[in-house]
């Protein structure tokens, strides 16, 4: 008989683990008002705890608002998720109560002979004695050269992510979920410029300043750099900013300090190259909740769709539409997982391709005659969530390569822009 497993997840941590790992060891953390990209593959760990015995337990700890972008996977799952929430100070304390449930577990009459800690790090190392006295085995996931080397001596066994065949899903560029000190210090910066000009004084009210960073980034949020509040970010940046709290005033006010002026070299978004611009686009996408594939996986899912189309091929659920979808692209992508191919059914959804059902069966609205039809609704769709939610001009190559992962439909998104045709 197999052994029994019970499994508990600190996932906020595996998965801030993985981004530093990706982020050459410069920590990340994740802040609650930052959606999050699917890095964590579930599937394998979940597939890893199978071959390790029968799993009788399998919960999961984070603050889930930020983690949006797991839901598929983990609805699928079988798997609790466990919510725990900030505390004032902006910290949530998985392993606080990861442990104590632990604890509680072990001393049910259905234990598990293997506890494993997926995510942890050394302040977990208590629990190595606690599950030894109740008679079970301590097993340990972690990314290798970021896990802590006490916690990884603390287990009885220990595997390390990557080793484990899990795939490495998101590669993306960090900035587009993280935030550097300098990058912030550029924004302020740009940003009290701006208040300055516009409200003609140079003392601004601390209210006005955040508002002003986020129009030049959206996904700005200063606890992606260690602070727990903005006022605590401004008070710190002592040698930028002079700060004043005049009596019967709420709010204290800040200028920047004399000759501090925005750097020459400082580019917004939109001044970035096209691969930066592109990047970005999609960051405004996902605002309007568009959660888009790989752009070149998006693409190459359009011309499968097209074959649905040109073979009048019918299905009976959105879920053989992806089951079929999914083994037409592994002839190209052989390591494309469920999520992925899901992402470019939901944007075509949203591009409303898709009849109401007759007779039990999924099919293509009647104006929807071959691929080109079904380029276009995409690229209107994103055009319109994109484009009109940018105060400057697009750049049409930028977003074909956002759109498509290739330049070359730069002229026809333009074309689209204006109404003319081709």
């Amino acid at each position: 008989m197999p052994d029994s497993i019970a499994i508990f997840w600190d996932f906020t941590q595996l998965h801030e683990t993985l981004l530093t790992a990706a982020n050459d060891g410069n920590p990340y953390r994740v802040s609650p008002t930052v959606d999050q990209p699917e890095v964590v593959d579930v599937e394998c760990l979940l597939s890893y705890a199978d071959e390790v015995g029968q799993v009788v337990l399998n919960r999961l700890y984070a603050d889930w608002r930020p983690f949006t972008g797991y839901a598929e996977v983990l609805s699928e799952a079988p798997v609790e998720l466990i919510q725990l929430f900030p505390n004032k100070l902006g910290n949530t304390s998985i392993n606080r109560q990861l442990t104590v449930d632990v604890t509680s577990h072990l001393q049910s009459p259905e234990r598990a002979d293997l506890i494993l800690i997926i995510g942890g790090g050394s302040e977990y190392r208590q629990l190595r004695q606690i599950i030894h006295d109740q008679g079970s085995r301590l097993i340990g996931v972690g990314v290798e050269d970021v896990t802590d080397n006490f916690w990884i001596e603390s287990c009885d066994d220990f595997k390390f992510y990557h080793r484990l065949g899990c795939r490495k899903l998101y590669t993306g560029p960090l900035d587009s979920v993280s935030l550097d000190a300098e990058r912030a210090r550029t924004l302020l910066t740009a940003a009290m410029n701006q208040l300055a000009h516009y409200y003609g004084t140079e003392w601004i009210q601390q209210v006005r300043i955040k508002p002003a960073i986020i129009r030049q980034d959206p996904d700005f949020d200063e606890g992606l750099i260690g602070y727990e509040a903005f006022s605590h970010f401004l008070r710190d940046q002592s040698d930028l900013l002079e700060r004043r709290h005049r009596e019967g005033e709420q709010e204290p006010e800040y200028r920047l300090l004399t000759g501090t002026t925005q750097p020459a070299a400082t580019t917004t978004d939109r001044d970035r190259n096209p691969e930066q611009l592109a990047a970005y686009y999609l960051r405004v996408a996902g605002q309007q909740g568009i959660r888009m594939p790989d752009p070149v996986i998006m693409w190459e899912g359009i011309d499968v769709y097209a074959s649905f189309l040109v073979d009048n091929i019918t299905f009976h659920s959105f879920s053989e539409i992806d089951q079929e979808c999914l083994r037409l692209l592994r002839e190209d992508f052989p390591t494309l997982s469920m999520t992925e191919v899901k992402k470019v059914r939901q944007v075509l959804f949203k591009c409303f391709l898709f009849r109401p059902s007759v007779d039990d069966t999924i099919g293509f609205h009647d104006e929807i005659t071959g691929l080109a039809d079904i380029e276009d609704r995409y690229f209107e769709l994103m055009l319109a969530r994109i484009g009109n939610n940018l105060e400057e001009p697009l750049d049409y190559t930028a977003l074909s390569l956002a759109l498509t992962g290739n330049p070359d439909q730069a002229d026809r998104l333009m074309a689209l822009d204006e109404g003319e045709e081709e």
